[in-house]
């Protein structure tokens, strides 16, 4: 595994960058890739950076989010000359597919692409030339935080708020077991440098419109057990998205208000998103592992939060994940340890 001054150096000797994340972006994702951006930047690199779809409401505030492209092609000429290919620096992404389809098939075609793969999720499959995946950071931008020095940068308003929202969003407002005592030290760094905490909260959480409240309320109203009561799924299907005049945007957030029902071991949130086409996120208590659950559908995560995406209509997709499940936590396939799942732990990433 290569360390931050590995991938500093690297940095360093190349010169085209594309910079890009998986699919339905979060805040680790957007804010990894827009450091990373102005970091190389710095260096007097070029780079372009590439994320599949739009970028979400609650991140285009974010320092420099206007220069995120969400057209490849476009993004490799950005880069330099199309026909020659770019360094690679994928942030935030277990495997190269999860950039979407278009970046595949691109990615396919191409030989000897050099990648600097940069994760802290337990799943990666360290796919790149240099891989720095190490799933102690609560984040990428947490890691890219001691980038910053190696490369003899500044700490940057711009790059403090972008490495602050990651880490902010991927440990729930740092509420996650997921944060520790140094996750708490760069933030506090990171707002010295500028990052505000109370813009990022309105922004990302303190701006939902009226629409988003009635999307919630008809998901609520889905709410059902499995497990024998252990645990709950609810899902959004493409009918109250258009009922309510929402997007799968304004799903985000739903998951964690749920998980704060007290006595739940497993929450699974289905999100369809179109005919066929089923994107699934949970949150777990231990014993489950929710990476472990997920990969028995070509997805994962972490142990504690985890995703996955089935192609079959919704209802389909929500019995099989059911049984799939039940079966495998029952079986022990899915622990962390052979005991059976209990309901007294209230923290659900303890």
């Amino acid at each position: 595994m290569a360390s931050v001054k590995e991938i500093a150096d690297f940095l360093k000797t190349h010169d085209n960058y594309l910079i890009s994340g998986h699919v339905f972006p979060d805040g680790d994702n957007i804010g990894s890739a827009l450091a990373l951006s102005e970091m190389v930047s710095s260096l007097g690199k070029k780079s372009a950076v590439y994320i599949e779809g739009p970028v979400p409401k609650i991140h285009q505030w974010m320092p420099g989010a206007e220069i995120i492209n969400t057209d490849l092609h476009s993004a490799l000429s950005d880069v330099g000359n199309p026909v020659l290919n770019p360094t690679l620096l994928i942030v935030d992404s277990s495997d190269a597919s999860r950039m979407g389809a278009d970046y595949l098939e691109w990615f396919e075609k191409q030989h000897n692409l050099e990648i600097i793969n940069i994760d802290h999720h337990v799943s990666n499959v360290n796919f790149g030339t240099v891989n720095l995946v190490d799933p102690r950071y609560s984040s990428v931008g947490e890691i890219l935080f001691e980038l910053v020095p190696e490369l003899g940068l500044e700490l940057t308003k711009s790059i403090a708020t972008n490495i602050f929202v990651s880490m902010y969003t991927d440990t729930g407002r740092f509420s996650f077991s997921n944060t520790s005592a140094r996750t708490l030290r760069y933030a506090g760094e990171c707002v010295k440098a500028g990052a505000k905490p109370n813009v990022a909260f309105r922004n990302l959480y303190g701006s939902r419109s009226m629409e988003s409240f009635h999307l919630q309320q008809e998901s609520f109203k889905t709410l059902t057990s499995f497990l024998d009561g252990e645990g709950f799924y609810f899902y959004v299907d493409l009918k109250m998205l258009d009922e309510t005049g929402t997007t799968l945007q304004d799903t985000e957030g739903l998951i964690d208000v749920v998980r704060t029902l007290e006595g739940f071991t497993i929450v699974v949130f289905f999100k369809e998103v179109a005919e066929d086409d089923v994107r699934i996120s949970t949150r777990a208590h231990r014993p489950i592992n929710a990476n472990k659950l997920m990969s028995l559908f070509g997805g994962g995560g972490h142990p504690r939060a985890a995703g996955c995406r089935i192609h079959l209509p919704l209802r389909e997709a929500i019995d099989h994940f059911v049984k799939v499940a039940e079966e495998s936590i029952r079986s022990g396939e899915s622990l962390e340890d052979d005991k059976r799942p209990t309901v007294n732990n209230t923290d659900p990433f303890h």
